[in-house]
């Protein structure tokens, strides 16, 4: 194996590499594979807003999730709430915050591991052992080659591939402090190239283990309750039976327990009040096996995916389940507010792309997805029979006699089962004209069916013919289907002035599919709710240019956007608790995005990255509940307008063959709002945030040792926020961020 040099910039900000030899002074050239083409290209010739990350900008701070990721993305961001329990938003696509019951709420932004698609709205998984070559963010629309869940952009996590003939691996060591309420981290991270047999068959085995210590504390008891233990692995192996043919096939496990991130703003900062733990457990295994077979001509790749996750979110609900039934008297009540997901995908993906270098390039595939989702809510609440059984009047008072819910002392019991089906036939061609001019059209046509049950039980769940003043109805049941159908074009054209500047434009489709809501009792909430909600759907008009300058030393890349999004699935929360969407509006999101970065001398460089967005209602939004209506002009929430990211490098040559590197990064995300306006209720801001990372690394032989610190200056603090809708609650509750962690790592390469 070869010496593997240190990469000389913190992150590609400009989707572009600083080359691997820190004695080059040249910006190496990245080739990326988000086009689906047949062979990797310069990203610098694709006519489109792509960031690419190399995963050692991201180890070297000890980091590695999706957050992290955000941060080096200035038109990305995403909300988290806990480990697994998050959401991704880009170019201000976005009309709600996570809601982990909702289990209609469509992503926006898909994520892939490879071409294994992983994505689950409010709740994309957290995974640390992919051993990754690269992270590819496409920003706008990718509906063309990657279907519906990519309406605002993708998110790649491109794995490395087992090599056939050599024998390698490395071993990562990390220990880290995190101030505040915090205490220790640590986590082992390893992987090993095994071959198999010369030139045939290579096995890559990956493993990662780690704590990372808790920094919120519980007021109630002085616990600290959101540390978060995580144990993974992943096999890859790869054959290659003849010239031809290459097969690859992996399989990834997860157990990821923790907490929530939750604390209220009305407490010290940092501090909940829970009067029973509050966990997270996320159970993930993966299955991926991929072919491609060379025709020679053209190219055949097949990936067939299985996805099975098991998922359980238990919050501290005292609060509501006081306030709600027993109109907020002390004492409060021990309730576990408990959402289960069992979460089973199919994913099958042919894909046909052309070979050579003639003037005219093309893919053409079919993709069949078939899943099902099975949501379980439950609130169990200690003494809550007796009580109600005294405070009603209602000697032996039952919950699951009476109500019918899943235990005793359980106020609400839910069961929501969904199975969906979508099958689609994708195709885009480029042809270049005068060497110069490449001209691409593609269409992508598409069919989707959704099977949805609904059975909900409990006090509050049998209010179907109850009212506020009777409250005790009877079961509410719901069985409903929503088909979709239509077809996603996109277009683009760009122009090479020469093989170092190019223009481009290009204009697309993004599309959702619809769903079907959870009833909405009228006599309890005064409203009648459409029981299904159509899709929605946006183009995307871009323009844009790419750039290498100074003899191959700067990168420049910039891009405006203009986004017009019809039928927006928009989400009305009532006062009764309930929710329900419906299509109902148009918003706007206007952009630039600007990407650089600069190699000052051989040793030297830096990068910027920067994105404006402003998104917002372009006419006013009737709901049918006067408080729920949007206004015109409205700002759309929880997307912030400017964001930006400044990296810089520089390595030191010590006794001529070691090497010593200074890395810094910090990253600006201007103040978002949980809402579109302050009429509507639950309007709060979630405030800017302010991250600076910096590194230092020793470099000797095939040893590597870095001292790293984090959220230095705690500018990062709230990443979510929900609005306190109950009087008895000490005020909203605020997300927090990991706050300064810093530490030591040690790698070790064979």
């Amino acid at each position: 194996m070869s010496k593997r040099t240190l990469l000389a910039v913190a992150a590609l900000s400009a989707g572009v590499a600083i080359a691997a030899e820190p004695e080059s002074d040249k910006i190496e050239k990245v080739e990326v594979t988000a086009t689906r083409s047949a062979t990797a290209v310069d990203v610098q010739q694709v006519p489109a807003a792509i960031t690419v990350i190399k995963p050692d900008s991201l180890t070297r701070y000890g980091q590695g999730n999706l957050t992290d990721i955000a941060n080096l993305v200035p038109a990305m961001s995403v909300q988290e709430q806990g480990p697994g329990v998050n959401n991704i938003t880009m170019r201000g696509l976005v009309v709600r915050g996570i809601v982990p019951s909702e289990v209609q709420d469509s992503s926006l932004v898909a994520v892939y591991i490879d071409d294994m698609p992983v994505t689950l709205k409010s709740g994309n998984p957290d995974l640390k052992v992919l051993d990754l070559e690269r992270v590819e963010v496409l920003q706008g629309p990718q509906g063309t080659l990657f279907g519906a869940g990519a309406m605002a952009g993708a998110v790649r996590q491109i794995t490395q591939k087992p090599e056939l003939n050599d024998f390698f691996g490395s071993v990562e060591a990390v220990g880290s402090q995190t101030s505040r309420f915090g205490g220790s981290n640590h986590n082992l991270r390893g992987a090993v190239n095994l071959p198999l047999k010369d030139d045939v068959a290579a096995l890559r085995l990956t493993a990662y283990a780690g704590n990372d210590s808790g920094y919120i504390r519980n007021q109630y008891n002085g616990a600290i309750t959101n540390a978060v233990s995580t144990n993974q692995g992943r096999a890859a192996l790869r054959l290659k039976p003849s010239r031809d043919l290459v097969i690859d096939a992996s399989v990834t496990a997860s157990n990821i327990k923790g907490g929530i991130n939750d604390a209220y703003a009305g407490l010290a900062p940092y501090t909940t009040f829970a009067l029973i733990p509050q966990t997270s457990n996320d159970n993930l295994q993966l299955y991926n096996l991929g072919l491609n077979y060379d025709f020679g001509g053209a190219q055949l790749v097949s990936s067939t995916s299985y996805l099975h996750r098991d998922t359980l979110y238990v919050t501290s609900a005292q609060y509501p389940a006081t306030a709600f039934i027993f109109g907020g008297k002390d004492p409060l009540m021990k309730a576990a507010y408990t959402i289960g997901n069992a979460v089973k995908d199919f994913t099958q993906e042919f894909r046909l792309s052309s070979k050579g270098d003639g003037p005219f390039k093309w893919t053409a595939g079919a993709f069949f997805e078939a899943g099902k989702r099975d949501t379980r809510q439950d609130e169990p609440t200690e003494g809550f029979d007796a009580r109600f059984a005294e405070t009603h009047n209602f000697p032996g008072y039952n919950s699951q006699t009476n109500e019918l819910a899943f235990n005793t002392n359980d106020f609400f019991s839910g069961q929501q089962n969904t199975k969906s089906r979508q099958a689609a036939l994708f195709a885009e061609g480029t042809y270049t004209v005068w060497e110069k001019l490449d001209l691409t059209a593609g269409l992508r046509v598409f069919r989707g069916t959704q099977d949805f049950d609904l059975r909900f039980t409990g006090l509050f769940g049998n209010l179907v013919g109850a009212t506020p003043a009777a409250p005790v109805g009877q079961p509410e049941l719901s069985n409903s289907s929503a088909t979709s159908r239509g077809g996603n074009p996109r277009f683009a054209a760009a122009y090479r002035l020469d093989p170092d500047h190019t223009l481009y434009t290009s204009v697309g489709k993004g599309f959702r599919y619809g769903g079907n809501n959870q009833p909405v009792p009228f006599n309890f909430c005064g409203i009648n709710a459409p029981s299904t909600f159509a899709p929605d759907s946006l183009w995307n008009f871009e323009a844009g240019t790419k750039n290498t300058l100074l003899d191959h030393r700067l990168t420049f890349n910039a891009n405006a956007y203009l986004i017009e999004w019809k039928d927006v699935q928009v989400f009305n929360k009532l006062p009764c608790t309930y929710y329900f969407t419906q299509n109902a509006g148009k918003i706007r999101s206007e952009g630039l995005e600007l990407e650089t970065a600069f190699k000052i001398t051989r040793r030297a460089s830096v990068g910027l990255s920067a994105s404006y967005n402003h998104a917002y209602a372009t006419r006013t939004v009737v709901t049918g509940i006067a408080a729920q209506n949007i206004p015109e002009g409205s700002r759309v929430p929880y997307a912030p307008r400017l964001a930006a990211t400044v990296n810089a490098s520089y390595y030191l040559p010590v006794n001529g063959v070691d090497e010593l590197g200074f890395l810094g990064s910090y990253s600006h995300r201007g103040s978002a709002y949980t809402n579109f306006a302050a009429a509507q209720g639950s309007y709060e801001e979630i405030p800017s945030s302010n991250t600076m990372n910096a590194t230092v690394t020793y470099r000797t032989g095939a040893y590597e040792f870095g001292l790293f610190g984090t959220n230095l200056t705690n500018g990062a603090k709230v990443s979510d926020v929900t609005a306190n809708t109950i009087a008895i609650q000490p005020g909203n509750l605020v997300y927090m961020v990991r706050p300064r962690t810093v530490g030591l790592r040690v790698k070790a390469r064979f």
